[in-house]
């Protein structure tokens, strides 16, 4: 390993092909200002696309990448000689993960520290371009409002549910046997639901967006704003049954 390294997450970008290009030019200028008879470095990219992975020179590589149904994994790694022999000298490494945040990683290492300092800070402004706000529903908060909002959404859907099949069941206290019922239903069924919300969210705000724009803050606000005004009607619904409920226990 090199003396000095600087490393950072770097999930929530999006990565088209300009964005491929650019950061290219980026790499090929900081290898061309670093340029050394003895340590030649040149650029390695790696993508992993529909199933497979494959590893060939830019031109080609961005043509795969233009034509893929679906990008996996995209690799920037720049390296020379002494660091493939002896694990010493210049390397950084540009890491894009579709699924896994904690993959995306900018890695810069050299024996020399300024060099790693202003390569690290020169690709992280490079990259700051290219965020997006997919770390607003992957944030452990917005988890936690999932699963408040699911709990009470289905909390409010089985009283509902129960409501309005009570009448046609012709037992005693058909409400609270079928809100019971429901519930113990509805509970079971969470966590397969929840994991059907993450897929949700995994395929539409990735880690990494490929190719294609994700929904946007404004969006996203939209979007929350929806969700919120039906559960406002549910919950109204909902607290009105509660009430009749209530007033038939007292009776």
């Amino acid at each position: 390993m090199s003396d000095y390294l600087k490393d950072h997450y770097i999930p929530f970008h999006t990565i088209g092909s300009k964005q491929l290009e650019e950061i290219d030019h980026e790499l090929q200028a900081i290898i061309e200002e670093a340029a050394s008879k003895d340590n030649p470095l040149h650029v390695v990219y790696t993508m992993r696309y529909d199933g497979m992975g494959i590893r060939r020179d830019f031109q080609e590589i961005r043509d795969c990448f233009d034509r893929a149904r679906k990008v996996e994994r995209f690799i920037f790694e720049v390296t020379g000689p002494n660091y493939l022999t002896n694990n010493l000298g210049k390397r950084i490494q540009l890491w894009f993960e579709l699924h896994k945040p904690e993959s995306c990683l900018l890695v810069v290492e050299d024996d020399d520290e300024k060099w790693v300092d202003n390569v690290f800070k020169r690709l992280s402004t490079r990259l700051s371009h290219y965020k997006n706000h997919n770390v607003i529903l992957r944030h452990p908060l917005t988890e936690l409002v999932i699963q408040l909002f699911g709990v009470t959404a289905g909390f409010s859907a089985c009283l509902i549910f129960a409501s309005l099949l009570s009448p046609h069941i012709k037992i005693q206290h058909s409400f609270f046997v079928l809100f019971i019922g429901l519930l113990i239903i509805f509970s079971n069924l969470w966590t397969f639901i929840l994991s059907l919300i993450g897929k949700v969210r995994d395929k539409y705000w990735p880690a990494t967006s490929f190719k294609k724009k994700p929904l946007g803050l404004i969006g996203q606000a939209f979007l929350g704003l929806v969700i919120s005004g039906l559960l406002t009607s549910l919950l109204k619904w909902a607290w009105n049954i509660l009430e009749k409920a209530s007033s038939l226990v007292i009776k």
